[in-house]
């Protein structure tokens, strides 16, 4: 399955916040987007996932259109995680995270053995089995982002968008979780779609940047490519240094602390 993005255009309000984004999205690849506050890479997700509908544009899985797609269909397809997840029924950790298998369990029906297995499994490996029956409502932010991650990979869907998913995790839990989500990207062929604001994270992790300005895509391709120093120029309008990380195993960006040197 591959995601194809031709002439994607939103406004709110008569407001254009989305102009002509034409994009492609390969199995077995995991993309991050980055740009400033403001231009457009949340609104993006919320087409991508169908929330909005674009004013202009089109969007298709290989060869269906997003819009074609029923709600099952959808929730068979795409999972998502976002930075703000607000729930305020005690539920049990337990109880969300099986909600990612609701979409494969027949309304009505009980959670099988299969369900169950997947669930526990995940849990384990997430680093939230023990405290799987508290109340979500009892948890840290970072605690409950973590059980909102385990429910979307419970979803064990193609396409996995993560919204600043990681914003709210100390580093530990953060790093852990992105060797989770990349090793499901190798071993599941998935497609994972990611909006950071850490330029170093995104490019230790991801095989492809795109970078956007003003509600455009201002640069797109493989991360040892596109992460350049005149890419963050013009994006970020900051000067900066570029360079290999021997350590990191990636390329990473520097900048210079205002007033130093």
């Amino acid at each position: 399955m591959e995601m194809s993005i031709r002439n994607l255009s939103f406004s709110y309000d008569k407001v254009p916040v989305l102009q002509g984004v034409d994009l492609d999205f390969k199995r077995g690849r995991f993309y991050s987007i980055l740009g400033p506050n403001g231009c457009g890479k949340t609104t993006l997700l919320d087409l991508l996932i169908r929330h909005r509908t674009p004013d202009t544009g089109t969007i298709t899985l290989d060869t269906r259109a997003l819009g074609r797609l029923s709600r099952k269909e959808i929730a068979q397809t795409i999972s998502l995680v976002s930075q703000n997840y607000n729930i305020n029924f005690p539920f049990t950790v337990k109880e969300v995270v099986m909600m990612g298998r609701h979409p494969y369990i027949s309304r009505f029906s009980t959670p099988g053995a299969e369900d169950i297995r997947i669930v526990d499994q995940v849990m384990e490996r997430t680093g939230i089995n023990g405290f799987r029956n508290r109340r979500i409502t009892e948890l840290s932010g970072g605690e409950r982002q973590r059980c909102v991650v385990a429910r979307a990979l419970c979803q064990d869907t193609p396409l996995l968008f993560l919204d600043e998913a990681f914003s709210s995790m100390d580093i530990s839990h953060t790093l852990r979780l992105l060797a989770m989500v990349k090793k499901e990207v190798a071993r599941s062929n998935k497609i994972v779609v990611s909006v950071f604001h850490d330029i170093n994270l995104a490019s230790a992790w991801s095989d492809s940047l795109v970078f956007m300005k003003g509600g455009r895509v201002a640069a797109a391709g493989d991360t040892r490519e596109v992460l350049t120093e005149a890419v963050l120029g013009e994006v970020f309008e900051v000067a900066s240094k570029v360079a290999f990380n021997e350590y990191a195993g990636a390329k990473q960006a520097y900048f210079k602390a205002e007033g130093h040197g």
